[in-house]
């Protein structure tokens, strides 16, 4: 992708390409909701803003934060920003996504647990639960997968490393029950 591409979806976002991510996943957050539904923001303009309409910008807003998230390449790497001051006595978190480490890349992300609820439509004691690994609290692995890909994929982290790391420790903590 190149760079006259990315300043596009920034300038769909409204946001600025140096701003931190917190502000791009609040500024997507934002521009879906204007353009979603019946929106009060949009409501004065009555016809002139066909739902066809809406959704193509909804769409755009979409592509443009998938695009803007890729290019950022957001904690899948050690040397990911939502890593960069974790302390070298937590290094072991950096191996692996763990329910802390998914709560350290949240807050430093600057995203609430009500946003990421919102967004992926799980419920906030679930996304406790996950943090906290909770796992006896947690639904069936299949179901668990599915809500960690949403989960990271809200914070910009690489779904399929989430999901390997957190099932593995998801699966220990299931084995040791077996015995």
């Amino acid at each position: 992708m190149g760079k006259d591409d990315l300043a596009s979806c920034y300038e769909t976002l409204e946001i600025s390409p140096d701003a931190p991510f917190r502000d791009v996943h609040n500024a997507y957050l934002r521009l879906k909701k204007i353009y979603s539904g019946d929106s009060i923001a949009l409501a004065p303009l009555g016809e002139e803003f066909s739902e066809k309409k809406r959704k193509k910008i909804v769409e755009q807003v979409e592509e443009a934060y998938a695009r803007i998230i890729a290019s950022r390449k957001v904690a899948s790497t050690r040397e990911s920003p939502l890593f960069s001051d974790v302390p070298v006595a937590d290094a072991a978190d950096r191996a692996a996504f763990s329910g802390p480490a998914l709560k350290r890349a949240r807050d430093r992300a600057g995203v609430e647990l009500n946003a990421i609820s919102k967004e992926t439509k799980l419920r906030i004691e679930l996304l406790k639960n996950i943090e906290e690994e909770k796992f006896d609290a947690l639904p069936e692995e299949i179901y668990l997968k599915v809500h960690l890909k949403n989960y990271a994929a809200c914070l910009g982290l690489d779904p399929v490393r989430v999901v390997e790391d957190y099932l593995g420790r998801f699966r220990t903590w299931k084995n040791s029950l077996a015995k």
